[in-house]
């Protein structure tokens, strides 16, 4: 969970919003953050939209330093969405859903095998000119 500045938001409104209403305003961000030059935490948004679960919205980013990057840039962006959708009760809830690695091929063996998932008649052919690896 983003540790946000204390604020006292006990008697701001508490507006209920669709997550269409959400993807709209944070595309909107996302692009204000590009015409202001902040593309690289621009990116880290567009890496994956939030669902909205009540007032809480949750994110998903693939790695911590995404993590790290917004977490960094979120108080501007919890306040353009609060005010736009006047809720302010909105929380922001950020996990990081490493994904596998791309195993890369090194060997010939390797390096054939991934060619014969990709084309299977290619064992054939190997066997017919009797083709070493």
């Amino acid at each position: 969970m983003i540790e946000e500045e204390k604020e006292d938001f006990t008697n701001m409104p508490k507006k209920p919003f669709t997550q269409e209403d959400l993807t709209v305003l944070w595309n909107k961000y996302i692009t204000e953050l590009i015409e202001d030059g902040q593309k690289s935490l621009a990116s880290v948004l567009a890496a994956n939209h939030p669902i909205a679960v009540g007032s809480k919205l949750n994110l998903e980013l693939p790695n911590d330093l995404m993590k790290n990057q917004l977490e960094k840039g979120s108080n501007p962006l919890m306040s353009f969405l609060r005010s736009s959708l006047n809720n302010y009760d909105i929380k922001l809830h950020i996990t990081v859903k490493e994904t596998i690695q791309k195993k890369f091929i090194y060997t010939p063996e390797e390096k054939y095998k991934k060619m014969q998932e990709n084309n299977p008649d290619l064992r054939i052919l190997r066997q017919r000119f009797k083709l070493d690896l």
